[in-house]
Parts: C-alpha cells; structure tokens; sequence
C-alpha cells in the first residue's frame, strides 16, 4: 500500500474537509431550525417568542457551532452507531458527485481553452 493512502487516502485528502464542513454546516442549520421551532412552540406569545430569542441568541447560535464542529458525537448521541452507515454513504454519494462535477468542469475548461 501506498504512504498517501492509496486512493481512499487521496480521496480523503481532496475532499474529506469539504464533506466534513457539509456536515457540520448542515448540522448547525438543523440545530438552528430546530431552536427556533421550540422557541415557538413554547412562547406564550409574541412579545415573549421574541424576548426568549433576543436573550439566548448569542449563546445558542456558539453553543450550535461547538455542536456542529462535533457533529459525529453529536449525531452518534442521537442516532447510535447507525450514523456510520448514513456519513459512509453520504461520503460516497460525495465523492461520486464531487468527481461528476469535477470532470464536467474540465471538459468544459479543455473546450474554452481549444485543448480537446
């Protein structure tokens, strides 16, 4: 086996820390949505809906990104050892679209620079 890796470790290399922040963005909106939603759903009221979101804010909008920088121990706290499986297949459908958009992209810079 290669010192890189092989391909998997190539792979990783590219374009782990891309899946990696699509994770942890899509981790932080949920955790955002879902804040808000219990924010409703509690208030007594607008006036109240609107002071409740006013004091926690700031404090929930760090707190949501420290959770979200974690999102494995935070989605394995919620849904056990399947989240290996979802994040695997997530990362292949990552890595098969990541490499579809990738060759279009050149096709299309070989044809804009005249190279085909």
């Amino acid at each position: 086996m290669a010192e890189d890796g092989g391909t998997v470790g190539k792979l990783w290399k590219r374009h782990g820390g891309g899946y990696y922040a699509l994770w942890a963005v899509g981790t932080f909106i949920y955790l955002e949505i879902f804040n808000v939603v219990d924010s409703v759903t509690s208030a007594e009221g607008v006036g109240d809906f609107v002071m409740s979101e006013a004091a926690s804010f700031i404090v929930e909008m760090l707190l949501n990104s420290l959770f979200a920088s974690l999102w494995p121990l935070y989605w394995y706290n919620r849904m056990g050892w399947s989240i290996a499986g979802w994040a695997l297949g997530g990362y292949l459908v990552w890595a098969f679209l990541l490499a579809w958009a990738l060759t279009k992209r050149q096709a299309e810079l070989k044809k804009e620079l005249g190279l085909d």
